[in-house]
């Protein structure tokens, strides 16, 4: 089969393509393509593995660059979108731009599902010190994204610095309790406030996004409804888990914790 999951890092005009993040993080095009290749990886392995739990074998999608080994782990797409326009964009808005755009460039294809990630992200930092909700916090975001459907999973790269680069990074950044500069940067961490916690979560919610470009719709618990937050937890067992991870999932059906974070559901029974 041709169809397959495309990683794209989309440019808007005007920006230089630098992620957000703290100064000794490189954030450069290079380097955010490396991130969101581990993490496209990362889906990948774990639709093959919690299908294979379901009892259906293992199988999952093709990336981009194993149907054509000439493309690149992540594309680099430069859109025509003006960066400050995009950041006066609310999320629905920037998810119909840039599908329309990329569906109508040289990439454009039916056999294509875009896993796209915007380089002009943006926390506009805060000097509130009261807690803050996720609605709060995504209100002085500009350029925020967190939308799947149809043909694209849109995100935005506010939390990317807190990625890996390589497979070797993944267990390490999964167990960095090292707190959010939350006045500077963006603390999607589901409440956890540690930069283990943002990668844990924006991940899930990554893996999340694209499952409804495939139809599946929310279900109760699991990676199709907050489940996915707990992401890590397929990979961290023992005392350091429970340690990063103290939040209050409901395991609604009694299987193990690690089955019920990333179980794959059409929809709710």
């Amino acid at each position: 089969t041709n169809l397959r999951v495309c990683p794209v890092y989309i440019i808007c005009q005007g920006h230089d393509g630098c992620f957000q993040s703290p100064a000794d993080i490189d954030n450069s095009i290079e380097n955010a393509c490396k991130r969101i290749a581990v993490g496209a990886k990362i889906i990948q392995s774990l639709t093959a593995e919690k299908l294979f739990e379901s009892g259906v074998g293992r199988k999952t999608f093709q990336l981009e660059h194993e149907v054509n080994q000439k493309k690149q782990e992540c594309i680099v797409f430069r859109s025509n979108l003006n960066v400050n326009k995009a950041r006066k964009m609310r999320q629905g808005e920037l998810w119909t731009h840039f599908g329309r755009e990329l569906m109508l460039s040289d990439l454009g294809s039916n056999e294509r599902k875009f896993l796209g990630f915007i380089s002009c992200t943006r926390f506009k930092g805060t000097d509130i010190d009261k807690p803050m909700n996720h609605d709060e916090i995504v209100s002085f975001t500009e350029a925020y994204a967190a939308l799947g459907g149809g043909g694209l999973a849109l995100f935005g790269t506010a939390c990317l610095y807190t990625w890996p680069g390589s497979v070797e990074e993944i267990i390490p950044k999964f167990l960095d309790c090292t707190p959010v500069n939350s006045k500077r940067f963006m603390d999607d961490s589901g409440y956890r406030g540690t930069l283990g916690g943002c990668f844990a979560t924006t991940l899930g919610s990554v893996f999340h996004e694209l499952g409804h470009t495939f139809d599946l719709g929310h279900t109760k618990d699991g990676i199709m409804g907050r489940g996915f937050d707990n992401i890590d937890r397929v990979f961290l067992v023992g005392d350091k888990r429970s340690a990063l991870a103290k939040d209050n999932m409901n395991n609604y059906n009694g299987k193990p914790v690690q089955h019920s974070t990333v179980s794959l559901q059409r929809n709710i029974n």
